[in-house]
């Protein structure tokens, strides 16, 4: 979802397109397929299931592309980036694309679904319409399920928080200091994800209004009081508690710089090629044979899982960017690598795309069963992400 630089490297690109299939399969085993009703699975539908961590690569992704200015500023000893001009251009980057496509979410896709716009005239849609607006949605529980409309904005309000802090963050990162920030980081994110939701679940529900204290469920859309265990699930993932996937991203961007300012060794080149491709060899059977509540809920995931999950996503972000061999191999294809240029779009409109298949509300009678539904949806969804991406992205995406 974030923006590359000038030197656009196709394996990056390539690990966008997979973090964003990824996320489609999870929305469309849900929505289509009924993922998690207790039905056998096969493995791809078991990695299907595990999805939402599509989102982690990207923040991780973003975390290192976005940081790499102030550790190559840091590393010359010239002065770290303009924080103005970095707003700015994050504005340029994202609003258009998001803006235009929320006005359709809105003004189009919500009376589709809902049959009108009455839900706008209650105080839940007007703090949805406002806070949306500004990309503020995820920081208040009544907006953080979207309407039921596109549940995936969440990461972007998350996103949109962590590019304000970037310019305070990112020089903790550098040079020496990141032995000090990510830890930190990691430390923060536990204790963040461990006790915050415990600590502030009973405040929420004293302090806000039940009349905006509203949930959409995740599947049907429909809405209901906010239930304690999606509420723990809000309070989880705030900016505090996904801070170490950015971090280890920075991290990552310190040591990118530190290898490609001389002559890069063969040997930690070649490790860290094997070391991506071991995490890929490795996460994939344990991904399938690991229970999709264990992932919501498990301490052990939440403690011992997620970090190494996201130490590997770094390896991969850092093989693809220094090119490594391996990694570019598989990541470099002609079939990852444009549609991880359109990822942005495409991880906008596919949700909103899904939720009108499973309606009936897009070609109803083209074609029955599950594997066609999702077809059509990712075909339709395609189709509308590259149109998204030339009226918005394209003049504004370096060298494309």
């Amino acid at each position: 979802m974030s923006c590359p630089s000038t030197d656009r490297t196709r394996a990056l690109d390539g690990i966008r397109g997979l973090a964003i299939l990824w996320v489609f399969a999870f929305h469309a085993n849900a929505l289509l397929v009924g993922g998690t009703a207790g039905v056998p699975m096969g493995w791809g539908q078991s990695l299907a299931e595990k999805g939402m961590l599509g989102v982690q690569l990207f923040f991780v992704l973003s975390g290192f592309l976005l940081a790499r200015p102030w550790m190559t500023a840091a590393a010359a000893g010239a002065p770290y980036p303009s924080t103005g001009h970095f707003f700015a251009r994050r504005a340029r980057r994202i609003l258009p694309t998001y803006w235009l496509h929320l006005a359709l979410l809105i003004g189009l896709i919500l009376p589709i679904l809902r049959g009108s716009f009455a839900v706008l005239g209650s105080e839940i849609g007007q703090t949805n319409l406002w806070l949306h607006t500004l990309l503020l949605h995820f920081l208040h529980p009544g907006s953080s399920s979207s309407l039921g409309l596109n549940m995936a904005l969440w990461s972007l309000s998350i996103e949109a928080q962590f590019y304000l802090l970037l310019p305070v963050l990112a020089p903790l990162f550098v040079r020496n200091r990141v032995m000090i920030a990510l830890p930190a980081a990691l430390l923060i994110a536990l204790l963040w994800k461990t006790y915050a939701p415990g600590l502030l679940m009973e405040w929420v529900y004293l302090n806000v209004s039940p009349s905006r204290l509203v949930f959409f469920d995740p599947v049907s859309g429909h809405a209901g009081p906010f239930p304690p265990e999606m509420m723990r699930f809000f309070l989880e993932r705030q900016l505090p508690g996904e801070i170490i996937a950015f971090a280890l991203g920075m991290a990552a961007a310190n040591l990118y710089t530190r290898l490609r300012s001389g002559e890069p060794s063969r040997q930690p080149l070649r490790g860290i090629d094997q070391a991506a491709l071991a995490f890929l060899l490795l996460a994939t059977p344990t991904l399938i044979h690991l229970s999709f509540g264990e992932i919501l809920t498990g301490v052990g995931w939440r403690l011992v899982g997620m970090p190494l999950f996201l130490v590997g996503c770094t390896l991969l972000v850092l093989a693809a960017a220094l090119r490594t061999p391996l990694i570019e191999r598989i990541f470099a294809s002609p079939v990852l690598v444009p549609i991880g240029i359109i990822s942005y779009s495409l991880f906008l409109w596919h949700e909103p795309v899904l939720r009108l298949v499973a309606a009936g509300r897009l070609l109803p009678d083209a074609c029955d069963g599950a594997p066609c539904r999702i077809a059509l949806a990712f075909g339709l969804a395609l189709l509308l992400a590259t149109v998204s991406y030339i009226l918005t992205e394209r003049r504004r995406s370096p060298r494309v």
